[in-house]
């Protein structure tokens, strides 16, 4: 008994896979029986083992996290691509911005097929809204990517184009705000989507906790990093997470079909909040390089 409590404390990582695979199926098998309104004593142990076998899956997940970062680290660093994903955030954090890329532009494109087939204003405007931001992070990409290759490794020379890509993002943000104003505005007119979809409801609640997750992940590390293209990145992920929460409200407030007064005020309250927050990033960003940018020209010209 001794050896099995032991064995299970700290297992083996195929042991784990096992038993988290396990979790998935009494999880999945629990969630059917809820479904379809099953009353049985097997249904009922189902329950149990999803509880059961989910606690211990927590447990192992976190007992087990150094080993298989450790292990995962080790087969990395054979190949350079990998091994930089692992050991250089900056690189992480831009290849990720290239899958939001990717990301993005499907999720604009479904809402603009939805508002060709429905002739929805509500679904063109997040479409537009979506696609102009999608070109937003590739265009801060595609110049972190040229000015690496224009410094030719002279650093100061890369810090100064990097904080001039930040001050373009922060304008560019502003810009971006008249297409989510008219998203906004029209929001308010009409008062949500014509056509009311719940797999776009929970669509969208998927792309939001996404996208939610991944902004609070990188306001702490990429503050960290002091790098104004990493900071472009998280600002544009910033932006897109808020505009995926009021998005995800609307889209909720139409499926349950509550549209009283309470309901508008608060879509209007939360479109208000969310154009002021944009814009108050977008200026201090603007505010924030052209402060950095031009204490650099005051030092340049005294060494000069």
């Amino acid at each position: 008994m001794k050896k099995l409590l032991l064995f299970l404390r700290d297992p083996p990582l195929w042991f784990a896979a096992v038993q988290w695979a396990l979790t998935l199926l009494f999880v999945g098998g629990s969630i059917a029986a809820v479904a379809r309104g099953v009353r049985a004593v097997w249904a009922d142990a189902v329950y149990a083992l999803a509880a059961l076998s989910l606690g211990y899956g927590v447990y192992l997940a976190v007992r087990l996290a150094p080993r298989m970062k450790a292990d995962v680290v080790r087969r990395a660093a054979r190949h350079a691509v990998t091994y930089s994903f692992f050991s250089d955030y900056g690189f992480r954090t831009q290849a990720f911005s290239l899958l939001s890329f990717v990301l993005n532009a499907g999720y604009a494109l479904v809402h603009l097929v939805l508002a060709v087939l429905w002739r929805s204003v509500w679904y063109g405007a997040l479409a537009g809204y979506y696609f102009l931001l999608g070109a937003l992070r590739g265009g801060v990409l595609a110049a972190g990517r040229r000015a690496g290759r224009r410094a030719d490794g002279d650093a100061q020379a890369l810090l100064g184009m990097k904080w001039r890509i930040y001050r373009a993002c922060g304008g560019a943000l502003l810009l971006l705000e008249i297409a989510l104003a008219a998203f906004v505005t029209q929001t308010v007119m009409f008062g949500r989507p014509q056509t009311p979809s719940l797999v776009m409801a929970i669509a969208s609640a998927a792309y939001t906790f996404y996208r939610v997750v991944l902004s609070v992940v990188q306001l702490h590390k990429v503050r960290k990093t002091g790098d104004p293209l990493l900071q472009s990145l998280r600002n544009i992920n910033f932006s897109n997470a808020l505009v995926a929460l009021f998005a995800l409200q609307i889209t909720l407030v139409a499926v349950t079909g509550e549209n009283d007064s309470a309901m508008r005020f608060l879509n209007i309250a939360m479109g208000f909040f969310v154009c002021v927050l944009v814009i108050a990033l977008g200026i201090y960003m603007i505010v924030r390089a052209q402060t950095w940018l031009h204490r650099q020209k005051e030092e340049s010209d005294v060494q000069g």
